[in-house]
């Protein structure tokens, strides 16, 4: 493999984690401005990482661009910036790589604030990224507005859903459980609202995964795992399964601990919101690596090695 396909798909990775993250911050700052709207703090600190993140996002869909050209013409890196306007105008990657950046553009107009109207903003403006990475990537080889890509759309926005609640929400359970104005029960609702976003986005995840997985993986006579891109799925899905059994963990185990001695506070409910946080921080490390597998996998194709 190409030393600069290789920069790509970890640019690529970059770009799931950073979309991932302002997907995060942006559904805790709203579950947190409905359980505890008297926290004023989380909400602005959830609102500049939304803002950073989403920036950083715009500079590495720019990298990914420069580098897109440089493959493309088969020129050196810092030869490439010639071929980009040609990109841009001459290519269907060009085009989706534009409304992607549209959509970043459009979702930073929400700033920092945290009110209904600037979450919405920041909301369109994440469907159209998503609509444009969808766009560039296998599920558009049949063409743009079909089935396949609307489907993709929806699994990427599902799974920045369940990555970015999980990873956002370790950070803001651990700044919160030192702050004395987050109590037990609003902990607790908050872990709740939690895991019921994060089962639902899930089973989005699954099914629409399937299907894609159906439509990748046309009809061949090997076994998957004889390619590569079956190799790499695989490993993907390894991670997933360890994701989703330590979210089921958390739900049937940790959660019904938490409800029970969230009113009464004291050491039982101190060492199940320690277990709660602990394995929700391993879950947010597989769901990284989740993310970073899945930008091999959009580097991949899907009929050979």
């Amino acid at each position: 493999m190409e030393p600069l396909v290789v920069v790509q798909i970890v640019v690529a990775a970059v770009q799931d984690m950073l979309f991932a993250l302002a997907v995060g911050a942006l559904v805790c700052s709203a579950l947190l401005g409905r359980l505890d709207p008297g926290c004023p703090a989380a909400s602005v600190a959830l609102g500049r990482s939304r803002l950073g993140a989403l920036c950083a996002l715009g500079l590495a869909c720019g990298l990914y661009l420069w580098l897109e050209a440089a493959v493309m013409s088969g020129s050196p890196f810092s030869e490439a910036g010639p071929v980009v306007s040609a990109v841009l105008t001459e290519s269907h990657f060009g085009i989706a790589w534009s409304v992607g950046l549209a959509g970043v553009v459009f979702a930073c107009l929400g700033g920092t604030r945290n009110s209904r109207s600037a979450r919405w903003l920041a909301a369109a403006g994440m469907v159209v990224y998503v609509a444009g990475k969808a766009a560039a990537s296998h599920a558009a080889d049949a063409g743009d507005f079909t089935l396949r890509e609307a489907v993709h759309v929806v699994h990427l926005a599902a799974t920045a859903l369940w990555a970015g609640s999980v990873l956002v929400a370790a950070q803001v359970l651990c700044r919160r459980n030192d702050a004395a104005s987050a109590t037990p029960v609003q902990r607790v609702a908050f872990c709740t609202r939690l895991s019921h976003l994060a089962t639902i986005a899930l089973g989005v995840v699954i099914v629409t995964g399937i299907y894609n997985a159906t439509q990748n993986t046309a009809p061949v006579s090997a076994p998957l795992l004889s390619v590569l891109y079956g190799r790499v799925l695989t490993l993907k899905l390894v991670f997933v399964t360890l994701a989703v059994l330590l979210g089921g963990y958390n739900r049937m185990i940790y959660l019904p601990r938490l409800h029970t001695t969230a009113v009464g506070g004291g050491a039982a409910y101190r060492d199940a919101q320690r277990g709660f946080d602990r394995l929700l921080a391993v879950e947010a490390v597989a769901m990284l690596t989740v993310l970073a597998v899945a930008g091999v996998l959009g580097h991949t194709s899907p009929s050979g090695g």
